[in-house]
């Protein structure tokens, strides 16, 4: 849980053309950054572990904090560099003696890494031009939606319940024939009450949901019975929703100005 006083930084997208990467700064309590590089025209594997190498050692330069840096496909899966590079993954950070960048394809432990990301007051220094949120701020939000989401909800029942109700009364209270609609309006908003409140019997609207969920459930059985051919389906929407997202963040990098 977060501490009033501790912060989470924003992360950062810029367009390199056939590639875009986003930078995230250090999470609490982790030792290093984020470097994500994310293929949408694949050049071949040397190339782009080439150019991993690069954006590692230029985020390091303007951000000296230790991270990690990965290529990713357009379907968001990783993408191996294992034909090229040790490993699909590399870690950079500045040597504290010789104050030059270290590059190295290999997952470093805590304990070979340096400490500086766990400074909080030295990281709002590092990255001053990013926006944050503190644990305060963050706190905030929860409450203010709570509020509101409560807020909305009585704002339904009157428009529901009340207002209804008073129609009514006004109504009767101007003309004793409308003393049916009073009644009638009275149990439309008990009812409507009990349905808010949760204590009425199924709805309409509960019934068709179990009928979706009955239909779901029927072709899940469906889906069982043929296992393979459901996992290709599977597989093949998520990669054309990762796609869209990739190819969405790639148009919204491109359109962003980078944080200098």
């Amino acid at each position: 849980m977060m501490k009033s006083d501790d912060i989470l930084f924003s992360k950062v997208k810029e367009d390199r053309g056939w590639y875009f990467v986003e930078y995230t700064p250090p999470m609490l309590n982790y030792r290093f950054s984020v470097l994500q590089l994310s293929v949408i025209e694949l050049p071949d594997l040397e190339t782009v572990a080439t150019a991993l190498e690069a954006e590692a050692k230029d985020w390091l330069s303007r951000y000296p904090v230790p991270l990690m840096a990965t290529a990713f496909a357009i379907d968001e899966s990783v993408l191996s560099l294992v034909s090229v590079r040790p490993i699909d993954h590399l870690m950079a950070w500045v040597d504290t003696s010789s104050r030059s960048p270290i590059i190295k394809w290999e997952l470093i432990g805590d304990p070979n890494l340096p400490d500086i990301a766990l400074n909080r007051e030295y990281l709002k220094q590092v990255f001053k031009t990013f926006p944050y949120k503190t644990g305060l701020d963050i706190s905030k939000e929860i409450t203010k939606q709570a509020k509101a989401n409560k807020i909305t909800w009585w704002l339904f029942f009157m428009w529901a319940v009340v207002v209804p109700l008073l129609a009514a009364v006004i109504e009767w209270s101007s003309d004793k024939l409308g003393l049916l609609v009073l009644v009638y309006a009275f149990y439309k908003a008990v009812i409507e009450a009990l349905r808010l409140t949760g204590k009425l019997p199924k709805s309409k609207r509960k019934l068709q949901k179990e009928v979706e969920e009955a239909q779901m459930r029927h072709h899940h059985y469906h889906c069982s019975r043929n296992p393979d051919a459901f996992e290709r389906l599977k597989l093949e929407n998520f990669q054309k929703e990762a796609i869209e997202r990739t190819l969405a963040e790639s148009k919204s990098s491109k359109a962003s100005s980078p944080i200098n």
